[in-house]
């Protein structure tokens, strides 16, 4: 079986299969590295491992951009975060998107259920609310580059980008049954979020737009309306609120996103995405050219090397 192309690059099903295992190494080490540093503290461990993932994911995939797809420059580009015009627009609107939404289920349960609110906003709270944020950046950030980055986007290239949203997505959704309470309609709307986060990718050629959307709707969910996000209370730090209703209506213990309030505003995410009038990111690693930019040669014209991938399901 030939594991190279006819120009030396790695094919792509064995470049997925490999960046996959670079993940799975990459989780275990940096959960090792922060766990030999933070010792008992838990918000330290995670400011730890969720910011070494993110940077040895970066760099990993970099690695193998350069030995198995030779791109020698724009590596970080080519993973699906192009500074092109328009890039910053698209991670705030992600960050619009996924506070809205979070905003609106919110609001249906306090309207169904009862919402109770307990706040303790001293300086030593405010200052770890600080260390919270960061932390779900990041591990966002790092989520999308597992889920949506270089593993996705080879897939994508091997199977079609249908294929490749029904693997990852369902991938995504299984790594969250290991979160306490975890159930099958969390697992369901885990799923569906993938699928909202895959296609909001497909649809820009880049990870702003999801990335946005991730840390927006878990920073919501956990920091600002103090709920459980995806069964972890750890950001819960200046409001911590408790959800009474129906279990359809809360989600139980793992929250909103196992909850049918959950579930309809990520069919509502699912039609925004899909819907909305985005703009294609213009990467450089791919599609860009020394030589044809000196020329005045359009960019789409300018290389030779495969276009971002197009959404056909």
């Amino acid at each position: 079986m030939m594991f190279t192309d006819g120009e030396g690059r790695l094919q792509p099903a064995w470049a997925f299969v490999l960046s996959a295992l670079i993940a799975f190494v990459a989780f275990v080490a940096c959960g090792y590295f922060a766990a030999a540093f933070a010792g008992d503290h838990v918000l330290r461990f995670e400011a730890i491992f969720r910011s070494s993932l993110a940077g040895g994911l970066l760099a990993a995939y970099s690695w193998l951009l350069t030995v198995g797809n030779h791109i020698e420059s724009h590596r970080i580009a080519a993973q699906g975060l192009p500074l092109a015009p328009g890039w910053r627009r698209q991670f705030w609107a992600g960050c619009g998107l996924g506070f809205i939404l979070v905003t609106i289920a919110v609001s249906a349960v306090g309207l169904l259920g009862v919402l109770k609110f307990q706040a303790t906003p001293n300086s030593h709270n405010l200052l770890r609310a600080v260390l919270v944020l960061w932390v779900l950046l990041v591990g966002s950030l790092a989520e999308e580059l597992m889920f949506r980055g270089y593993p996705f986007q080879r897939l994508v290239e091997a199977i079609g980008s249908g294929g490749a949203i029904l693997v990852f997505s369902a991938l995504f959704g299984l790594v969250h049954l290991m979160n306490p309470g975890a159930s099958f309609w969390g697992l369901f709307n885990t799923v569906a979020i993938g699928v909202v986060l895959s296609v909001a990718y497909l649809r820009t050629g880049a990870l702003w737009l999801p990335w946005g959307i991730h840390f927006a709707w878990n920073a919501a969910l956990g920091v600002v309306f103090g709920l459980p996000v995806s069964g972890i209370r750890l950001f819960n730090i200046v409001i911590r609120t408790t959800a009474t209703g129906s279990h359809w209506l809360t989600g139980g213990t793992y929250g909103l996103e196992a909850s049918l309030p959950g579930a309809v505003v990520v069919l509502l995410g699912l039609v925004a995405v899909w819907c909305a009038p985005l703009r294609r990111l213009v990467d450089p690693a791919t599609v860009f050219s020394s030589a044809g930019i000196a020329e005045g040669i359009s960019p789409d014209a300018a290389s030779g090397a495969p276009q971002p991938p197009q959404l056909g399901l």
